[in-house]
């Protein structure tokens, strides 16, 4: 990733889920897709914020912004009851609680200026 956070990746897979969210789209390849998607963003943000060069600007958006939406995708991903998906939906709101986590802790951009 070379430092930039992959947002082309990351808004890929949110359209794709809010998307089968909204469609109530049960289907398992199209979850277990989204999934592996979204944990593959979460890997790459992870070794991009353990790099040297890093481009903070995008990720002080980012995050600012997961500050509000990661809370809800995990809420409604929660009242999932759907057993069929039910691998792809963990999978999903571990991604959203890690990424929530990682957010909560990011310094505000006017913090660090």
């Amino acid at each position: 990733m070379n430092g930039e956070i992959d947002l082309e990746l990351y808004t890929i897979s949110i359209i794709a889920l809010n998307n089968a969210l909204e469609k109530h789209d049960d289907s398992k390849d199209s979850f277990k897709e989204i999934a592996e998607n979204l944990q593959d963003f979460y890997e790459d943000v992870i070794n991009d914020l353990n790099q040297e060069e890093l481009q903070m600007n995008e990720y002080y958006l980012f995050f600012e912004n997961g500050k509000r939406t990661f809370p809800q995708y995990i809420e409604t991903l929660k009242e999932s009851n759907n057993e069929y998906i039910k691998d792809s939906i963990d999978t999903l709101i571990n991604v959203f609680e890690n990424l929530n986590k990682i957010s909560a802790a990011f310094p505000a951009q006017d913090m660090i200026q």
